[in-house]
């Protein structure tokens, strides 16, 4: 009876008295990481004065956003979010910023589904749920008078400024270099995300929007064959991982046959670490400095090839093309959300067959792998390629040793690997009619659990070298070089250089025998060894 009443019961409190009790509870519950960070790159000074600032300043955001009518419903949003940002920011020590969110909203439901778990929920409940049914029986009332709301924010500039003023050399410095803190500051990461977004998406112009439309396609090899490139596109590979670039490990062992013919850069950075912006990012004719997305609305390197008279098709065992393959053909072997069903990339080779047209035609074929895509490393191999062992078999990475996770994730190289070989080997039964060339390059990078970071999508700027770097290698047969006009020797010794996502466009414009005047010859890898 008394726990019926004490339930039923409300609870007066202002709602000035209560905004400064959420924004401390906001503080102390989803920021101490935040705070923590402060304080590794500063001192115990400076990191009270900043959470007194912070305190000071969202207690007053608080009390222009908080109502009679507002306080409840904004305060269960708040809540609730901020538990489940936490959970990420918290055990994947993820930062939360505009490509973070484009990559959660253009995931598809079974990549959401690998990161959520029970650990999940318990964050939500205790941190969120619980408090909004405290609040639920609170009832708030005004006790500031009209004057109070002016006198409150000034209060809080002048006490701002007067910790700030004394110690401006030491402030402006730190945010000027340490910009990227606030992507752990809890709303405020996500809700700058969210703003960043929306005026990214509204700016765009969304008439659709026609490119190289003086395209127009010469042969330039000497045999009558027609050209066949297959592109795969790889997911989350890091190039540390691969033996090609002198991992310790035969991550590339099936691979080995092929060795010799295959031109290997050493050094490829990616676009961005998320494949919502790297992924059209490479078949775009901008580079990483000036691409802005809007593929869904603007064509892209597949749309001039099959206007020029090639063959296109993209074969998808990812979460999807990210709008690239809108306006060709597409194929799904394992269904529209293929991670639903944990589709090993083995899928892919059956579909080159399918792809392929009746009659020898200059053909494009895109392979999209799921690669070694995270958390759940375990899922992306068939057991017989579990080469390295004890592996981390939960989507719950900071429960695994160091060893286990990476074990797992080299397990999942070297079964790409042997994909690739296959893909290869399908790719050579039509050598009688193409002239043929594979291509892999991987859409980001990872990081595994250094320095507490896990998975990938930290803004750019501030990313680790192991979300950026990417494996890139081309494969072709030494007649086919030949054939195309190419040096084998010229292409190995350019191998050393940095490259990235923006020499793609005009490495496949210029392997394709595609003109146009978006072409830049500068950032076509074969043009200096083309005869």
């Amino acid at each position: 009876m008394v726990i019926k009443e004490l339930l039923n019961k409300k609870y007066g409190i202002s709602l000035e008295l209560y905004c400064t009790l959420f924004m401390l509870y906001v503080l102390l519950a989803f920021n101490f990481l935040f705070f923590e960070k402060i304080y590794l790159l500063s001192n115990s000074l400076f990191t009270l004065g900043a959470f007194i600032i912070i305190w000071l300043l969202g207690t007053l955001a608080c009390m222009i956003l908080f109502h009679k009518s507002t306080v409840k419903p904004l305060s269960y949003l708040f809540l609730i979010i901020n538990a489940g940002v936490f959970y990420f920011v918290k055990n994947y020590h993820v930062a939360i910023d505009e490509e973070m969110l484009r990559n959660a909203l253009e995931t598809n439901l079974a990549e959401t589904l690998e990161l959520l778990n029970l650990t999940w929920f318990l964050y939500i409940l205790i941190l969120g749920i619980i408090p909004c049914l405290i609040i639920k029986h609170l009832e708030f009332k005004r006790c500031f008078k009209w004057y109070h709301y002016i006198l409150f924010p000034l209060v809080c500039i002048v006490f701002t400024a007067m910790l700030i003023a004394p110690n401006y050399q030491t402030v402006a410095p730190f945010v000027r270099t340490h910009k990227h803190t606030k992507y752990l500051l809890i709303p405020v990461n996500y809700i700058g995300a969210i703003i960043s977004y929306t005026k990214h998406y509204y700016r765009e112009n969304h008439a659709f929007k026609q490119i190289a439309t003086d395209a127009v396609f010469t042969k330039y090899w000497q045999n009558d064959k027609q050209n066949l490139i297959i592109f795969i596109v790889g997911e989350t590979a890091r190039a540390d991982k691969f033996s090609f670039n002198g991992y310790k490990r035969e991550t590339n062992a099936p691979l080995k046959d092929y060795q010799d013919d295959i031109i290997n850069y050493l050094h490829a950075t990616s676009c961005g670490t998320s494949t919502a912006v790297s992924l059209p990012c490479m078949f775009s004719k901008d580079n990483r400095e000036n691409y802005s997305g809007g593929m869904a609305y603007t064509e892209n390197l597949l749309d001039i090839m099959q206007r020029s008279g090639y063959n296109v098709a993209w074969v998808e065992n990812n979460s999807d093309c990210k709008n690239i393959c809108n306006r060709i053909k597409t194929l799904y072997p394992c269904g529209i959300h293929p991670q639903e069903r944990e589709c090993t990339d083995k899928v892919l080779i059956p579909e080159i067959a399918k792809a392929m047209p009746k009659n020898p035609q200059n053909t494009m074929i895109v392979l999209h792998q799921v690669g070694s895509h995270g958390p759940k490393y375990f899922k992306r191999y068939p057991a017989q390629f579990e080469q390295y062992k004890p592996v981390c078999n939960t989507e719950k990475l900071n429960e695994c040793s160091q060893e286990e996770l990476t074990n797992t994730y080299d397990n999942t190289i070297y079964y790409t690997s042997q994909n690739i070989a296959d893909i290869i080997e399908e790719a050579q039964k039509y050598k009688d009619n193409y002239n043929i060339v594979v291509i892999y390059v991987s859409d980001h990078g990872e990081s595994l659990g250094e320095n507490g970071l896990y998975l990938h999508s930290a803004p750019y700027i501030i990313a680790p070298d192991t979300q950026k770097q990417i494996p890139f290698f081309v494969w072709a047969e030494p007649t086919t070089l030949t054939d195309l006009n190419l040096d084998k020797d010229c292409l190995k010794n350019g191998t050393i250089k940095p490259i990235s996502h923006d020499n793609i466009f005009h490495l496949i414009l210029g392997l394709s025998g595609i003109n146009t005047q978006e072409y830049r010859q500068p950032l076509d890898l074969f043009a200096k060894c083309r005869k």
